[in-house]
């Protein structure tokens, strides 16, 4: 059996559970699904390991387990995310008279999800809500990228490419990384007409319960009223109204201290495998 062929058995196993039926044994699925019972025992062991399902106190009888409960958590969260947000969106945009926009992570691309108008003559009207955009261009775009681990930066710049929009916009890997990172040094984007001519944008990332990164906040308006000197005055309100999103989506600042060091972990770890594989490749040369 393939791993793809594994995969979509073990979704379909998944796919069992509901509020009629939280629970079930492997006997019962294998006669739902027309599995044999040691494929079925295989799939649900594999299942148990990657906290997907669990065993309910020892009764040979299986439950989702607290990954599937997390995942869900995550999927709530991005769905909601939009309503809970809305409110402090147009406090912000009342404030800085400017447009506000909310976007998140979609594959290897942004989409915009939500969005508050300027009421100013002139305004900010590109990205309307529900349209993808490039994730190396633009604050709204980067604040999301530069937050996620770095592991994905080069499948994003590999599948998408650093497209030209203006003479602003980044279009070499390694300034784009060393961009990403001093952002995430920051905790704030700041961009100057780098995917759209005469618009300046400030974002500041909108993090989980569990401290990762689910959208960014922003504001972007004509580059005669978002001044330079006004950039340090802005970054401060979105900071400001991006945490307020974000406490109230469960996080905080241990949380994410915990997340970063957990992700720091799995760094060192992967890191370590491959100069272990390298020795080991080099040994074998000898």
């Amino acid at each position: 059996m393939s791993i793809t062929q594994s995969l979509a058995h073990g979704l379909e196993i998944l796919f069992l559970f509901d509020t009629s039926t939280p629970l079930h044994t492997v006997t019962e699925i294998s006669k739902r699904l027309g599995y044999t019972q040691s494929k079925t025992y295989r799939l649900v062991r594999t299942l148990m390991r990657y906290g997907l399902i669990q065993e309910d106190d020892g009764t040979a009888r299986y439950s989702l387990g607290l990954s599937a409960l997390r995942l869900g958590l995550v999927a709530q969260q991005k769905l909601n995310i939009a309503v809970i947000a809305r409110p402090y969106m147009k406090e912000l945009s009342q404030i800085t008279k400017e447009t506000v926009l909310l976007a998140v992570v979609n594959g290897t691309k942004g989409v915009v999800i939500e969005r508050i108008e300027s009421e100013e003559p002139v305004r900010y009207s590109l990205f309307q809500s529900g349209v993808s955009i490039p994730l190396h261009a633009g604050a709204s775009s980067k604040i999301l990228m530069a937050f996620l681990p770095e592991e994905e930066w080069d499948h994003i710049i590999k599948v998408e490419g650093l497209k030209y929009f203006t003479p602003n916009t980044i279009t070499n890997a390694n300034k784009l990384k060393a961009n990403l990172r001093a952002i995430r040094e920051k905790g704030y984007a700041f961009s100057d007409q780098e995917a759209d001519r005469h618009v300046r944008a400030i974002s500041a990332p909108i993090f989980n319960g569990v401290g990762e990164i689910m959208a960014g906040l922003s504001v972007a308006g004509p580059i005669y009223r978002i001044s330079k000197r006004k950039l340090n005055e802005l970054s401060k309100l979105v900071l400001d109204y991006s945490q307020k999103i974000s406490a109230q989506l469960g996080y905080s600042v241990e949380k994410r201290k915990e997340y970063s060091r957990s992700n720091q972990d799995d760094r060192d770890e992967r890191r370590g495998k491959k100069i272990s594989r390298g020795y080991k490749k080099e040994r074998r040369k000898l």
